[in-house]
């Protein structure tokens, strides 16, 4: 029970009234790695006034704000005496967590009883003036041994430097000051989780200078970044100290003596660095400790980074003399140090596995795990390490700033092999050291449609963020992006670019650090691939934290444009020579085994290959290859002297050996090539080897002798090669791939057609539509059947992309016979427009686009397949008919981008007005939410549509054109919409759930479409809305799910000055502050306050509660009763903005206008809003009766049969002190004369003296 009174007592703290703040009180951070927090008062009894002991707060308030209300849960107090026998080490048993006080677990023999105190010996070897500095200071070197708690305190010091830098958001050229902070929290957390015990000698150090360096009064970028510099550094010198001392310094011999000294002028070094720093940070010289610090040729830095050098050299040989052992720590953090911070994990919970992928697959369904295990698995292991150790990588990598970093190599130099051993690097390190990093990486490749998009580089990295790098395999995800998933999901929106940069922004400034790898971003859409280094830049610019982007690209001439002002590592041959030599003697030995002729002429074989590769892996696989065919010594010897000078002579001899080939064998291979070549998603091993079986050039649907994937692949001639990750097929490099679009004209025309001719005679053949297609699973429609439901992996293939293959076919690219035959394929599949084959229904069947499937017009329409004009003379056309999801064929055509058959259809009397049945819509609004500005155009300028149709039905998703732009949020679509479309930006629908474009804009918080709406078209922000959830853009913008203030409610409050206390009559909130406090954001109901200048007191008559305090006491009783007692939740997500109401003068009671006096005590027992009229209740017994109405189904707090569980009883406690403090609050108001006549009338009929008396007592 005395614990259960500890743990109401602490949760009580926030509601009671806060004294004055005195130097020995303070809060304790919760910290993973340390449940001790003892009070400062405990803390200054044991302590000596030296600088050993706590760090003064000296505003409560202002510390309170930095560092996070303790867990009672995880945090206890013990007595100095209990502590060391009490706590175990995370890592070991017998060791403290969260502080290193160590005790040694072993006596020393001999001479080694009594370790030797090497920081005493370095302070004895200083000057006496240092020395004198120092005592100064505190610092006694017989006293310098870790006392219990101290890192607790340098904790805590440094949460609030953290809380410092992010809200001044502090940089000093362009490094990010509090990434020092963070990793010296880092180097804490490492330092407190050693589980060798430290003999008291061992646990030394410098804390004392420490604790009084973060002492310093220093507040601008400069001075921070010197003071956290210094600290960074001292406490990287004395962790690796303290490894090195607890490893190899036990015991006598020459190598350890000289360990011992080199472990001594380490700290002693240590020393002078700290007290140089304390004295120039002392006379505000911070400059001179920064000059020093940036300087790697001479000062105390470079001084103490020297001395860390030799004694890294003599604890190496260490290591050596005792039989090669290492300390596995050390090499863990050695370059990149993980970040550790504990507010990452309050942002993730735990989901289960079914929710979590789920979700993930949602985000985006790109493989990329499968992408790095093919790449890593065709890796030659121990090579690409040259690129880790490059200079331009290493300052890349351990900078405190946000950096970009450039690899560029000509076509097959093995910039992919690279980059995946880039990802393995930061993989391994953060896998071994816990952190709470952000890790992303993506592979573009041009053969895979999806992996050619910036939208799904984005959606991937946006699913790898959704946790930190240490807790993806476990299932946490970011609580915000869960939330973000349920709204986009209920609004059937999807992850646009936009909607992708503002997460991406969200996890970058939630994670301490974030690493973004990029493969082949010359492979990357060319006609887009801009979007993806915009959004890198604006990722470089807003982030708060350090961002490290890796690119992989060739020096294309555009690429260069885009990203040459970065740092770059160019591939020379010289690079990966080693790689490349390591590459063919691991091949060699393979060679060995199927021909021992090989192992006669390896230094001949290995030397030539490695003196003619100039660098290219893709050559040297290719050459060995061809070598692997040969048989005798002689054929060896001849093929290695007649190796190609250049891959694509290379290429042009296997092309040759193709073209010589028998005619049949001929046209398998180059119909393997042009199917992968022009495939939209990988093909299957089986799949390629059905599809190469049908020949596009002969009329019949005959299907050739099956072919095995062996023989294709030596058809193939190393062309084409299996994945053996993902068992599919792909060119062996994507140099293949430009080989035959530049040297054998395969253009994307010429591909598709083959590929295209092929699947429509796949589709008329008996072989695929006469035996079961589909499984028995199949049932249901979709927008895209699914893969199970089909009975053979091509059949699933050819089902949802022979569309595609045809309608990429232009006709004028396309010679006049290979379109005939095309087209005559087409039609007889497609059968009459509204009357088609069999072939076709059996096609559509389970696809909800094409019902009903007689109607094949729909796939003409939605694929704007190219037909003959007889063929539109088939029939006549029911323009009205439309298909599963409600849409017209003007409508479908629209939706798709397609201009000619929008055009044929208004010629047969087609309209541009509302149509639809289950969904009406028009083309505009079709065209729009599609994100086709060309269709839009047409339509304006050449059809005069009308750009401000409104469609009011309860069976239309967007009510406007102008709506739909912005809801896709494409800016240009926008700006042409209102710019030259003329759109009205105040227009309002009755059916929209906005309201109105501004308020759609500011209710997905997308600043530079409300810039556009405002500035360019002149949208009134203060428009009162007659329809929708919100009553104005203002309350849109307050109302957003998503922490703190949003950047479009401070666009509208600060520059375009918008009424914050706008009188609403629609709307569901009444006032941008009620929004803010139903969102449950304390930071933004603060800001609309303060900055606002919002009226905590605005009458809201019409709306639900009444007021804003009345609306937060109702949520915050349903939310903190409902969740915390069922759930467990241990937290109060809405008193902290009670609290704020009140302090900001909001009256329990209000007189709303029409004789209603709202209470918000009535909300926070829980009973409906009572509706009394003053003028109509002059006998007290009328104000008690009117709210015992309603009773029934309030509760004010939890039974008392529920006593004995903790969490009611620890609820009960906190809604007791939420009442007095509202009863408070109330008897001050009154008794001040804060309340109107009418209000004291209520509160003396309502509550009387009773409340009085007892508050007195």
């Amino acid at each position: 029970m005395d614990r259960l009174r500890a743990r109401i007592s602490r949760r009580l703290h926030p509601f009671r009234h806060k004294e004055p703040a005195s130097n020995n009180q303070y809060t304790s951070s919760n910290y993973r790695r340390s449940d001790l927090a003892e009070p400062a008062q405990e803390l200054s009894k044991t302590s000596t006034p030296s600088v050993s002991s706590e760090v003064p707060i000296t505003n409560k308030n202002e510390y309170e704000e930095a560092v996070p209300w303790s867990n009672p849960e995880e945090s206890r107090s013990l007595s100095p005496s209990d502590a060391r026998g009490e706590v175990c080490s995370a890592k070991g048993e017998g060791n403290t967590p969260g502080s290193s006080f160590f005790e040694s677990s072993k006596e020393p023999d001999g001479d080694e009883k009594i370790p030797r105190n090497l920081w005493n010996e370095a302070f004895e070897s200083l000057s006496l003036t240092t020395q004198g500095q120092l005592r100064q200071l505190g610092y006694e070197p017989s006293s310098n041994i870790e006392q219990e708690g101290d890192l607790d305190i340098l904790r805590e010091a440094l949460q609030e430097k953290m809380a410092l830098c992010d809200g001044k958001a502090l940089k000093y050229q362009e490094q990010f000051v509090r990434d020092y902070a963070a990793k010296c929290a880092t180097w804490i957390e490492l330092i407190g989780d050693l589980v060798i015990p430290f003999a008291p000698s061992q646990a030394a150090g410098p804390w004392g200078l420490i604790k009084v360096a973060l002492k310093m009064p220093v507040k601008y970028a400069d001075g921070m970044a010197a003071l956290l510099g210094t600290v960074e550094r001292v406490l990287h010198a004395t962790f690796r100290g303290r490894e090195y001392e607890s490893a190899y310094a036990i015991g006598k011999s020459d190598i350890v003596d000289t360990l011992r000294r080199d472990l001594v002028h380490v700290y002693q070094a240590v020393l002078e660095l700290l007290s140089y720093s304390i004295d120039m940070l002392s006379k505000s010289a911070w400059v001179r400790i920064l000059d020093t610090m940036f300087d790697k040729g001479s000062g105390l830095f470079s001084d103490l980074t020297a001395k860390e050098e030799e004694l890294a050299k003599t604890a190496q040989a260490c290591s050596a003399a005792t039989g090669g052992k290492t300390i596995q720590h050390l090499q863990d953090i050695r370059g990149h140090l993980p970040r550790i911070e504990t507010q990452v994990a309050e942002c993730l919970e735990k989901l289960e596995w079914r929710e979590a992928l789920e979700i993930l697959d949602w985000i985006s369904p790109v493989k990329y795990g499968s992408h790095h295990n093919n790449v890593r698995g065709n890796r030659t292991p121990d090579t690409g390490d040259w690129l880790l150790q490059k200079g331009a990588f290493r300052d890349w990598e351990e900078s405190s700033s946000s950096a970009v970093l450039w690899l560029r190599g000509s076509p097959g130099v093995g910039k992919t092999f690279l980059t995946s051993r880039v990802i393995d690097h930061v993989q391994d390190t953060l896998a071994r050291t816990p952190n709470d990093e952000g890790f992303a990486y993506f592979y573009c490749n041009r053969t895979e449609d999806i992996r050619t998009r910036p939208l799904a580089v984005a959606q991937s990295y946006v699913r790898q963020l959704s946790s930190s790098a240490s807790k993806s395999s476990l299932l946490y995800i970011q609580s915000r992006l869960r939330a973000s998933y349920q709204e986009m999901r209920m609004r059937g929106a999807d992850l646009d670019f936009e909607r992708c940069k503002g997460l991406l922004l969200e996890s970058l400034n939630l994670y301490p650090r974030t690493t973004l790898v990029l493969d082949a971003f010359d492979e990357c859409d060319p006609a887009s691939r801009g979007n993806l280094i915009r959004l890198f830049e604006d990722l470089l610019s807003s982030s708060t934290r350090p961002v490290k982007v890796f690119i992989a690209s060739r020096p294309d001439r555009d690429v260069q444009q885009q990203v040459r002002s970065h740092p770059n590592i160019e591939v020379q041959a010289t690079d990966n020579h080693q790689d490349i030599q390591a590459y063919i003697s691991q091949e060699m030995l393979r060679l060995f085994e199927k021909n021992s002729a090989f192992r006669k002429l390896q230094d001949e074989i290995e030397s030539t290959l490695s003196d003619k590769c100039q660098g290219m892996f893709q050559w040297t696989y290719l050459q060995i290859k061809q070598l692997e065919k040969c048989i005798s010594p002689e054929a060896i010897r001849d093929c290695l002297g007649a190796l190609p000078k250049t891959l694509d002579e290379t290429y042009d001899r296997l092309y040759e050996e193709i073209e010589n080939h028998p005619p049949h064998d001929r046209d398998l291979a180059l119909r393997a090539l042009k199917w992968v070549l022009a495939a939209r998603e990988p093909l299957g091993r089986e799949a390629l080897l059905e599809a190469v079986r049908i020949n596009p050039d002969i009329t019949t649907t005959e299907l050739c002798a099956p072919v095995s994937d062996d023989a294709l692949l030596a058809l193939c001639r190393n062309f084409l090669v299996i994945d053996s990750e993902r068992d599919v097929w792909r060119v062996s490099h994507l140099s293949v791939a430009e080989y035959f679009e530049l040297r054998r004209s395969w253009t994307t025309i010429i591909t598709n057609l083959m590929v295209g001719k092929a699947c429509l005679l796949f589709m008329l053949s008996d072989t695929c539509w006469n035996k079961t297609i589909y499984s028995t699973d199949a049932q249901g429609l979709f927008s895209r059947p699914k893969e199970r439901y089909f009975t053979r992996p091509f059949l699933y293939y050819i089902s949802c992309y022979w569309p595609e293959h045809i309608a990429i076919l232009d006709p004028a690219e396309v010679s006049e016979d290979d379109s005939s035959r095309v087209t005559e394929l087409l039609e007889r599949f497609l059968g009459a427009p509204q009357d088609s084959s069999a072939q076709y229904q059996v096609w559509a069947r389970f696809n909800a686009n094409f019902q009903p499937v007689k109607n094949s017009i729909l796939a003409v329409c939605m694929y704007g397949l190219q037909v003959s004009e007889a063929w539109w003379h088939e029939g006549e056309l029911d323009l009205a008919s439309t298909n599963e999801f409600g849409q017209t064929y003007m409508t479908l055509a629209a939706g798709n981008g397609h201009i000619p058959i929008m055009r044929i259809l208004l010629a047969k009397g087609g309209t541009l007005g509302i149509q639809g049945d289950s969904y009406e819509s028009t083309p505009l609004i079709e065209a729009a939410m599609n994100e086709h500005i060309e269709v839009a155009r047409y339509l304006l300028e050449d059809r005069k549509a009308d750009v401000n149709l409104l469609v009011c039905s309860e069976r239309s998703f967007m009510s406007c054109a102008l709506e739909a732009a912005v809801w896709i949020r494409n800016y240009d679509l926008v700006q042409f919409l209102v710019c030259q479309g003329h759109a009205d930006v105040n227009i309002q629908s009755r059916h929209s759930e906005h309201g109105s474009p501004l308020a759609l804009a500011s209710s997905e918080n997308w600043l530079e479409g409300v810039k556009l709406l405002v500035e360019q078209g002149g949208a009134d922000v203060d428009l009162v809305l007659h329809y929708g959830d919100y009553g104005s853009a203002l309350v849109a913008a307050a109302a957003v799910r998503h922490e703190g203030c949003s950047e479009t409610l401070q666009y509208l409050v600060e520059i375009q000055r918008a009424d914050v206390n706008l009188p609403l009559t629609a709307g569901i909130y009444g006032s941008a502050l009620a929004a803010a406090v139903d969102a449950s954001d304390t930071e933004r109901v603060q800001y609309l306050v303060e900055v606002g200048k919002a009226d905590v007191n605005m009458p809201l008559p019409n709306f639900d509660y009444g007021s804003a305090l009345s609306r937060a006491l109702y949520i915050w009783r349903m939310v903190f009763y409902g969740f915390y007692i069922s759930d467990g939740c241990d937290y109060d997500p809405l008193g902290e903005l009670v609290r704020v109401l009140l302090a900001a003068g909001a009256r329990v009671v209000l007189n709303v206008g029409n004789g209603e006096i709202v209470d918000a005590l009535e909300a926070f027992h829980g009973r409906r809003r009572p509706r009394p009229r003053c003028e109509s209740t002059s006998d007290e017994e009328d104000y008690h009766g009117s709210s015992s109405d309603d009773d029934g189904d309030a509760d004010v707090l939890p039974d008392e049969e529920d006593e004995d569980n903790e969490r009611v009883t620890i609820a009960r406690a906190i809604g007791t002190a939420m009442l007095a403090d509202l009863e408070r609050a109330l008897w001050q108001q009154y008794t001040s004369g804060a309340l109107s006549p009418e209000e004291a009338k209520y509160v003396e009929a309502k509550y009387g003296q009773e409340m009085g008396q007892r508050l007195s007592n």
